[in-house]
């Protein structure tokens, strides 16, 4: 309402491909025994006595996609078909025992060029947190935590340009 624009990034993703090695079927589940199992085996193919068991698994396959700003996107799917992977990857944040291959661009720049954690934030599924605080407290926590590195001016000039319009910010909100 002050005429102030926030940052806006735009997210485009071509031909993203993420590949994994993985055991199948039984092999998979972490019991005591089926884990000794695999070390051995694993210590085995590394002296090139045994050949590997592990299975090549397309997690993604050719995914392209834009996120554009100023907009709520959804990923919807079934279990295991690759949503948390997708954010992964765009977070830069992915296991570095996956193969990778395909473009990511925030506004047109490369992940060379373009450091996401300066703009955007990944929060696991699993993430810890205080169960004690509300959501507004931890994000108000977190908030503190993080300070507000390079947006203080603009922050600055928007308290500035409240005041003199005569907004009053809604506390819940402004957290």
């Amino acid at each position: 309402r002050v005429g102030i624009k926030l940052p806006a990034i735009e997210v485009r993703f071509e031909h993203l491909n993420v590949e994994a090695e993985a055991y199948a079927r039984s092999r998979a589940l972490p019991t005591l025994i089926i884990s000794s199992i695999n070390i051995v085996e694993s210590f085995l193919g590394y002296l090139h006595i045994l050949p590997s068991r592990k299975r090549r698994l397309t997690v993604l396959e050719d995914v392209s996609g834009i996120i554009r700003p100023s907009r709520t996107t959804l990923f919807l799917g079934p279990p295991c078909s690759g949503k948390t992977t997708i954010l992964l990857a765009l977070a830069r944040k992915l296991d570095q025992s996956l193969k990778f291959s395909g473009t990511i661009t925030y506004n047109g720049h490369g992940m060379q060029e373009f450091v996401p954690q300066r703009t955007a934030a990944y929060i696991s599924q699993h993430d810890l947190h205080i169960g004690e605080m509300t959501v507004s407290e931890t994000l108000a926590f977190v908030a503190r935590c993080q300070g507000v590195g390079s947006r203080y001016d603009m922050l600055v000039e928007l308290s500035r340009r409240e005041r003199a319009a005569n907004i009053k910010p809604d506390p819940n909100l402004d957290v």
